[in-house]
């Protein structure tokens, strides 16, 4: 009792401390190329205030409330002094500084005051302005401002950008295989099992320190993108201790208070784990020795299995997240600083989706269906997340240790109903049932030291991530009867055994990497120059698996037919397995796992030259050597290996030239690489039911090697606006796209990967982020901001006539013509609330490219329009936030371009056909959090 008595004193005693003092924090950069300084000699001697810029060019320190004044000072700079710079007490003032270089070490020192808010400013400028790359982010402080939640909504205001389901980012409007996710430096796997992207919205928005996204490459940034990188940097040692709280709920039009059929639903979904009822029992029998049962003991096997058939009614509650933060700062006697931060988030969201499916017998009618479906999809996903990072830090050297993990539970089960008109059968209440398990645990353990009296920058990443996919009893159980038969009911519907299917599938994946950087500022008559050096490793290596089967009639000649109409809950019961019912068949392939392994190792130069006040040059090569082998067999059981082995030279210049302390004018150019996915080339066929398509992988795909140039004027009037325009253009040599494959027929399509000869995408991007105050001089135009983004690009595809394209001068998959974002946001920092509104349209793109009589898949372009409030109070402690999103609620449409063969490919409702359109409905929710 009394060891808890003390800790509760020490801790109020603390917090009482704490309460009556302020914090000054801030990061020390150059003005020449944004570079940190470390060893700046911080000082006020009046108040007997001394201290040194550490490692990263931060320095934290404690004071008494006030106005203060600072000067900071070091060898080679010219010496600021601050003034006005406020402490309030128990709140965190962040003061970044730009320190110029001296042009002669015998220049004149002279110091002049310059105010705190002045300076803050003019760092934010030269951050945007002194970028190597053509660039655009989102720092901590305007995070901090803004309502979102997680990185997912932060990358909606970063222009160039569009995120899509709130979580993949598109950039210049080429899809995700183009762009590449790194955090703290380490290139983060896929996310989904199906496509390469990472799900930003895994990572939470107060965990965030800042977000870059590269459009242009450099030689210390990894080779493999075409579109842009997106670097998201995680906070680490915190300047100050806190715990905050965070929860929101919200509202789907189509969704909440609705009956909700999610088919089978386990005691632990909530929790984002399965109970063990969709598991592969461990008992049931090896593929191998499955094959030599006879039909007696194939029974008895098929008992095995758990039903998971049937239907599990309620109605939808809304969505749900929690979010738990904290962040601790300790420093010792000896001047060393140690601190922590994580996070957990929980998320469950309950929704329904609506959707009309057609097919079509030929490749122009509109008329002639093949089957015509309406779906209903409901979904239950629940997310669990925690972020920890630890580190320490002292002087010239720093650790730290930073730890992701996120799991994703959804299950999903689409209610089908609708005419097959080529089988002359209408289907009723067909389940289709998928569960999908994925785990993503990244740890990272990176060092930064200042070595020497210059100071030279060696900076070390050893990391490892773990990925796991699992896809547990997704099953499809139709029931239909003779189309002519639909009105007579006393013909009941009957399952149809041949669509039966039920598929379990296990992937896990396992990366190690390492890299290593060494930079140094070098003096080039009256101006600094760096050099910058790094190796890098990655090797990875993944186990697939997959077992598929069918229920069949155990006997054709005794079979109980009676069985065939039971209810979908007591169809497969136990009981029914026997000689006169059914049994479960394996029709497993041997192309249905894969084992992969993958090492990938690079090194790079880099000089950053500065002439003058005028030119800047940042230029050097980056040497990529890629391998990969995937093991696999092929129809006939024959093991099949796929080897590949690449050495990529990429260079890559960027020249600056800077026409005042405002403008620039950027040219870039650059080599960068896309590289195909184990799942893209290994031999495996998934058939999504949803769909009626068949996703197989094509072992003789080869990488994409890119050419980028862009050219960009940018000018930045004040403190967080911009006003650019760019010119960009790509040639990809072998880009990847995913086709029909020459199986296809237009009822089943066997969708694969190839590369096109050569591919070309060109256009304009406009940025736009300025304030009002234009307008006049009144609270509400210095208050708001208007930002606007346009990219109009134009593609072409080489596509010889022995490809059997479609459509021969088809744009390239994936890329479309425009992007639109436009947002509208006013802060009242003085009120303490905000509002944003934000718009944003991607126009029509192919989904799947058509080859062999059977056309492209186009997406249509539609427009989203979300709303975000935000009120802070309890004394700027907790904040109120009202979320809006999808208001428009448009129909997201595939369709037929009928009229390929016109330069306009845009969907037409009178001409074209759609395959298949879904409707989301829109969201209305509302949220708290309080930092205590």
């Amino acid at each position: 009792m009394k060891s808890i008595i003390s800790t509760l004193l020490a801790l109020f005693s603390f917090t009482a401390v704490f309460a009556q003092t302020g914090t000054l924090t801030g990061k020390i950069a150059s003005s020449s190329n944004n570079e940190v300084i470390t060893g700046v000699a911080i000082y006020n001697a009046a108040k007997k205030i001394s201290l040194i810029s550490d490692v990263e060019g931060r320095f934290s320190i404690r004071l008494a409330p006030g106005t203060y004044e600072l000067t900071f000072s070091m060898t080679g700079f010219k010496t600021k002094t601050i003034n006005e710079i406020v402490i309030v007490a128990g709140q965190t003032n962040e003061l970044n500084i730009v320190l110029t270089e001296q042009k002669k070490e015998l220049d004149e020192v002279v110091v002049t005051a310059t105010p705190a808010r002045r300076e803050s400013a003019s760092a934010v400028l030269s951050l945007q302005k002194n970028n190597t790359s053509v660039s655009d982010g989102i720092s901590s402080e305007s995070i901090k401002k803004s309502p979102d939640r997680n990185v997912g909504e932060v990358l909606k205001r970063v222009t160039g950008t569009s995120v899509q389901d709130d979580k993949y980012v598109i950039v210049r409007g080429l899809n995700d295989r183009y762009n590449v996710a790194t955090i703290n430096g380490a290139v983060m796997p896929s996310t989904e099992p199906d496509r390469r992207t990472f799900s930003f919205d895994i990572v939470p928005s107060d965990m965030i320190d800042n977000v870059l996204i590269n459009k242009t490459a450099t030689p210390d940034m990894p080779g493999e993108f075409s579109g842009g990188i997106v670097q998201v940097t995680t906070k680490d040692i915190p300047f100050k201790n806190s715990f905050g709280l965070a929860l929101s709920t919200s509202y789907n039009s189509i969704s909440t208070g609705k009956d909700f059929n999610i088919g089978h639903r386990g005691d632990m979904d909530y929790l984002g784990f399965d109970d063990g009822s969709r598991k592969f029992p461990s008992s049931f029998p090896s593929t191998n020795r499955w094959r030599t049962y006879d039909i007696a003991q194939k029974i008895q096997a098929s008992r095995l299995m758990y039903n998971t058939y049937g239907d599990d009614r309620s109605t939808a509650l809304p969505s749900l997240n929690g979010q738990i933060n904290f962040a601790r700062k300790f420093s010792s006697k000896n001047g060393g600083t140690f601190g922590m931060l994580g996070s957990l988030t929980y998320r469950n969201s309950q929704t329904i989706q609506l959707t009309d499916r057609q097919q079509y017998g030929d490749a122009t009618s509109t008329t002639n269906l093949l089957f015509d479906y309406a779906d209903t999809s409901y979904s239950f996903s629940t997310s669990v997340g925690a972020l920890l990072n630890i580190g320490y830090k002292k002087g010239k050297n720093k650790i730290v240790l930073k730890n992701l993990f996120n799991r994703v539970f959804e299950n999903s089960n689409t209610i089908r109903e609708g005419s097959n008109f080529n089988d002359l059968q209408y289907i009723n209440k067909n389940r289709i049932a998928i569960a999908m398990e994925k785990t993503i645990f990244s740890s990272q353990l990176e060092g930064e030291h200042a070595l020497g009296k210059t100071n030279d920058k060696l900076k070390w990443n050893l990391n490892f991530a773990f990925t796991k996919k699992d896809q547990p009893d997704y099953r499809s159980q139709p029931y239909q009867k003779n189309i002519s038969q639909v009105n007579d009911k006393s013909i009941p519907y009957t399952i149809a055994l041949r669509n039966t299917y039920r598929f379990w599938s296990e992937l896990d994946e396992n990366t190690l990497g390492g890299k290593l950087d060494y930079s140094k500022q070098l003096k080039w008559g009256n101006t600094t120059s760096s050099l910058k050096a790094g190796v890098l490793t990655q090797y990875k290596i993944r186990d697939f698996g997959a077992r598929a089967f069918r229920y069949e009639e155990a006997s054709t000649s005794s079979f109980n037919s009676a069985l065939l109409s039971l209810p979908p809950g007591q169809v497969f019961n136990d009981g029914n397995m026997y000689a006169n019912g059914f049994y479960l068949n394996e029709i497993t392939n041997n192309t249905d796992r894969y084992d992969a392994t993958s090492l990938l190792t690079g090194s790079y130069l880099m000089l950053d030259n500065k002439f003058n006040e005028k030119w800047r040059l940042i230029w050097g090569v980056r040497a990529e050597t890629f391998n990969y082998e995937v093991e696999t067999g092929n129809v006939s059981g024959t093991k099949t290996v796929i080897k590949k082995d690449y050495l990529d030279i990429l260079p890559s210049v960027n020249l600056i030239y800077s026409f005042n302390t405002k403008s620039n004018l950027r040219f870039s150019a650059s080599r960068t690489v896309s590289r195909p996915d184990f799942r893209e080339v290994a031999n495996f066929s998934y058939f999504d039911f949803v769909r009626a398509a068949i996703i197989r992988g094509n072992g003789a795909l080869e990488r994409s090697q890119n050419t980028n140039i862009d050219l960009r004027f940018e000018t930045y009037p004040q403190s967080g606006e911009i006003i650019s325009a760019s010119l960009f253009f790509k040639h990809f040599s072998k880009p990847i796209e995913q086709r029909m494959s020459g199986e296809s027929s237009l009822e089943y399509q066997v969708i694969t990967f190839f590369n096109p000869e050569n591919a070309y995408a060109y256009g304009i991007e406009l940025d736009l982020r300025k304030k009002l105050s234009f307008f006049g001089d009144g609270k509400f135009w210095n208050n708001t901001t208007f930002s606007a983004n346009t990219s109009l690009i134009k593609s072409t595809v080489d596509l010889p006539a022995s490809t059997n394209p479609y459509d021969t001068k088809r744009p390239m998959q994936g890329q479309s013509p425009y992007l639109v974002n436009l947002s509208l946001t006013y802060a009242d920092n003085e009120a303490n609330w905000s509002s944003t509104v934000l718009f944003n349209r991607i126009g029509q793109r192919i989904e799947t490219v058509g080859a062999f009589g059977i056309p492209d898949v186009y997406e249509n372009g539609r427009s989203i329009l979300d709303f975000q409030l935000a009120k802070k109070v309890f004394k700027k402690k907790g904040e109120v936030k009202i979320n809006m999103a999808n208001l428009l609620n448009t129909r997201q449409i595939f369709y037929n371009n009928v009229e390929s063969k016109k330069e306009n490919r845009g969907y037409k409702s009178q001409d074209d056909r759609i395959q298949w359109s879904n409707l989301f409905g829109a969201s209305f929710g509302v949220g708290f959090s309080y930092t205590f």
